[in-house]
């Protein structure tokens, strides 16, 4: 009876032993196929390079995609001198910011968007023409992202534009459905007249960009028409301006906090540290209530993107 106990003890002991090293094994397959770049879903269409099938230019990969695929730029046959119309919900996105460029030649806007649920990633985006954006995002445009792109020597380097705002539809509650609710993050915004520009555009997340060099680094107003709504309800956080002619206009109601100005009195007087920054535009309204000290965060002064 002991020896019956003891043996289905022990093969209890195999079985449990055989099923915690599956597991480990399952695990350890499963960290070494680990990916940590993201992989877009859907289809993707690819530009450049040497792949058969590839496009060699990014318009025709675009016109052959459809909602929800992703067009992979490789930098091989960069730059692209191109003008893009990007009218469908896709990704677009560049092997290397800085080496996949999308070169305007000084003819109108780099890219136009005229659709939701657009990102752009990973590019160089430059050469608009002299009354034009190197990223136009028009009318319609909602809940689309532009990260991590060099964005240099244009005239506007990302514009949320609503014009004609009294011919446009509102939605159940109200709203008017104009180029809202937009994600323009992490990238470097350089050399251009204007770094980013709202007109008439609301509710818009504009966050750890590097802001420089730029004649005016945000400008932010209302629509032409005089009735037009204001660009509202936008959060301004946590980017850095530095060396702009001016930093930052406001002349509508929006959200400034935790970015860093580097013509803020509290950079120069330690006991002034608790005072905002004013936004210039209106007359106190418009104020970033927590500047902060350094460009990368407390006691880090080195500058990104520099």
């Amino acid at each position: 009876m002991k020896n019956n106990t003891l043996r289905k003890k022990i093969l209890v002991g195999i079985i449990f032993l055989f099923i915690i090293m599956s597991l480990n094994s399952s695990i350890g397959k499963s960290a070494e196929n680990k990916s940590f770049i993201k992989i877009p879903k859907g289809n993707i269409l690819y530009v450049g390079g040497n792949g058969e099938g590839n496009y060699s230019s990014i318009q025709d990969a675009i016109d052959n995609a459809s909602d929800g695929n992703t067009v992979f730029v490789f930098d091989d046959s960069s730059p692209y001198n191109e003008n893009i119309n990007i009218d469908k919900s896709i990704n677009l996105i560049g092997e290397d910011k800085n080496s996949t460029i999308i070169d305007g030649s000084g003819k109108k806007e780099v890219i136009y968007l005229s659709a939701n649920n657009i990102e752009i990633l990973g590019f160089t985006i430059r050469k608009s023409s002299d009354d034009n954006a190197a990223i136009f995002v028009y009318e319609d445009g909602n809940s689309i992202k532009i990260s991590d792109n060099i964005i240099e020597e244009n005239y506007i380097g990302i514009f949320l534009d609503c014009p004609d705002w009294h011919y446009k539809i509102f939605d159940y509650q109200g709203n008017y459905l104009g180029s809202n609710k937009n994600f323009l993050v992490k990238n470097l915004i350089k050399n251009n007249t204007y770094g980013i520009y709202l007109k008439g555009s609301s509710y818009n997340t504009i966050s750890q960009n590097f802001i420089k060099n730029n004649n005016f680094g945000i400008k932010i107003t209302q629509d032409d028409y005089p009735a037009a709504p204001n660009s509202y309800g936008n959060c301004i956080n946590k980017n850095v301006f530095i060396r702009n002619d001016k930093n930052a206009f406001d002349k509508c109601n929006n959200r400034w906090k935790f970015n860093y100005w580097d013509d803020w009195i509290g950079l120069k007087i330690k006991i002034l540290r608790f005072l905002p920054y004013p936004i210039p535009g209106t007359i106190l309204r418009n104020f970033d209530w927590s500047p902060v000290n350094y460009p990368n965060g407390k006691n880090n002064q080195e500058v990104i993107y520099d």
